[in-house]
């Protein structure tokens, strides 16, 4: 569904309250059952793991509310070769930075399942979420590339649903780990 087809004024009220339930459940899943499992089997289940997923990929996936255009296309680029250029430079170092980080941490332990070492070197020597940083640089290019007021607020529900799950890691992080997460937390900063 494309909410391009509707008013201007009810596409924008329909986002706004897909934005409310997205935030609530981000909030479910990452405040109560992430938490939950983190506290009290020191690792992600299965569901969890999946329901994480499942936020995230409803956040991707929500941008088709706003574009002009159905999944899993992507509308018209603008004309301007200076939009382009810079949203696939920032789209590219996203993409680049994500797969470092996703690779420096260890696959089992970017899922969830292996928490068994607390990963302090490589990019997560300049950030505790690089993964998250990148993720955000490709949501930047994205903004960039097909601006409007809807698609910042896209950026703001990642960032909030993003600040839900670390929130939740960081407590865990803390209850696992100690003095040795407590000096890390203290001398690297969560995103930049």
């Amino acid at each position: 569904m494309c909410f391009f087809n509707l008013k201007k004024g009810d596409m924008i009220l329909k986002y706004l309250i897909f934005s409310a339930f997205f935030l609530l459940f981000a909030y479910f899943v990452f405040r109560i059952a992430v938490r939950r499992d983190y506290k009290y089997y020191m690792k992600l289940s299965p569901i969890s793991y999946i329901l994480e997923t499942f936020v995230f990929g409803i956040h991707a996936n929500s941008i088709y509310l706003i574009l002009p255009t159905q999944w899993p296309n992507l509308p018209q680029l603008p004309d301007s070769q200076v939009v382009r250029i810079v949203s696939a430079i920032i789209f590219l170092i996203g993409i680049v930075i994500l797969f470092v980080a996703w690779f420096g941490l260890g696959t089992k332990t970017s899922l969830g399942i292996d928490k068994n070492r607390l990963i302090t070197s490589g990019l997560y020597k300049f950030s505790r979420n690089p993964q998250l940083v990148a993720y955000g640089l490709v949501l930047v290019s994205f903004t960039i590339m097909f601006f409007s007021w809807l698609t910042i607020i896209w950026v703001l529900l990642y960032l909030i649903a993003s600040y839900f799950m670390v929130k939740s890691e960081e407590e865990f992080l803390e209850q696992k780990y100690g003095q040795e997460y407590k000096k890390y937390y203290n001398s690297v900063p969560r995103i930049l």
